[in-house]
């Protein structure tokens, strides 16, 4: 990896989550806001296209780092650091890992994984925040369930498109790409 070009983008993703990624969000919706989470965008795209898994995953987690930061509690609440950057770094290696079953410059394939990857990450999230909760919010874990599917397939939309604009830079963030299999494929 090639870390300050790769902590530009991804400081430059944090900053169109909290802008762009707001105006994308659809929030009067019985069950509460759906939006993209453009930096799951980022780290598929890392994920499929990274040469070692501890560089993924160092990097996912600096992205998850990044978003435990940017998502603070509030006032007089507490900020839990960590769960989001755990969850980004278990989820890029299941990105890693599944990598090599499918064509990573198709779109669908890439689909798949950026809706795996935000369900798995968001889906810890909102299970390690219940649990921490104080309020026993269990009551509405469902809902916030199905308010992480339907954004993982929002996402999943939105994931050709970044990969068609990140690919000119994958040389600019990622050192050595992901070479092809025995199988001849590209990955």
């Amino acid at each position: 990896m090639r870390w300050i070009p790769f902590l530009i983008f991804a400081y430059l993703f944090v900053l169109a989550q909290s802008t762009l990624g707001k105006i994308l969000t659809f929030d009067r919706l019985p069950i509460g806001p759906i939006g993209p989470d453009l930096l799951v965008l980022l780290a598929v795209f890392v994920g499929l296209n990274v040469r070692n898994l501890v560089d993924g995953m160092i990097a996912c987690w600096l992205i998850g780092f990044m978003i435990d930061l940017t998502t603070a509690g509030g006032v007089g609440l507490a900020t839990r650091i960590g769960p989001m950057a755990f969850g980004y770094c278990l989820s890029v290696w299941m990105v890693f890992a599944l990598r090599e079953a499918m064509f990573r410059d198709k779109a669908l394939p890439q689909m798949l994984m950026a809706a795996l990857f935000c369900l798995a990450c968001h889906g810890f999230w909102i299970t390690v925040q219940t649990l921490f909760a104080a309020d026993g919010s269990w009551a509405v874990y469902g809902s916030l369930i199905l308010q992480v599917i339907i954004s993982a397939i929002y996402t999943a939309m939105l994931m050709p498109l970044i990969n068609f604009l990140l690919t000119p830079c994958r040389g600019m963030i990622i050192a050595t790409v992901a070479e092809k299999s025995r199988r001849g494929k590209t990955y």
